[in-house]
């Protein structure tokens, strides 16, 4: 006689299999984050910058250096911008993986408990 299956044994297997994906998906914003706080990305140059400030009539009157200057801090804060994201990332995803180790133990443990009384259920008949 075949082993009987229960609709609770099977959810605590798919919740099982949540856990690991969303184990997973921690684990790649975790080494998205740390890249992308290590070395953060933007799109903006500093001589791409300069060229907007130079060309536009409201910085006619900033000397060169000044507007150097401005070009400067955009770029800086576009960069920490890119890193307190990247951050923000990181600490996702470890929270992430924080919450789908216990939920998959906590769920394994049960199944495998059902499963075994499955067996011995079935070695009684």
């Amino acid at each position: 006689m075949a082993r009987r299956v229960y609709f609770r044994e099977i959810y605590l297997y798919i919740v099982c299999l949540i856990a690991l994906v969303i184990f997973i998906v921690g684990l790649v914003m975790v080494y998205n984050g740390a890249i992308n706080y290590i070395k953060p990305t933007t799109y903006m140059t500093k001589s791409s910058m300069m060229t907007i400030y130079s060309a536009t009539d409201q910085y006619q009157d900033l000397s060169k250096e000044e507007i150097d200057q401005l070009a400067e801090d955009e770029l800086n804060a576009s960069l920490q911008s890119e890193k307190d994201r990247a951050f923000k990332d990181l600490l996702r995803g470890i929270l992430l993986a924080v919450i789908a180790i216990p939920l998959f133990a906590f769920h394994w443990r049960k199944a495998q408990t059902m499963w075994r009384t499955g067996l011995e259920t079935k070695d009684t008949d």
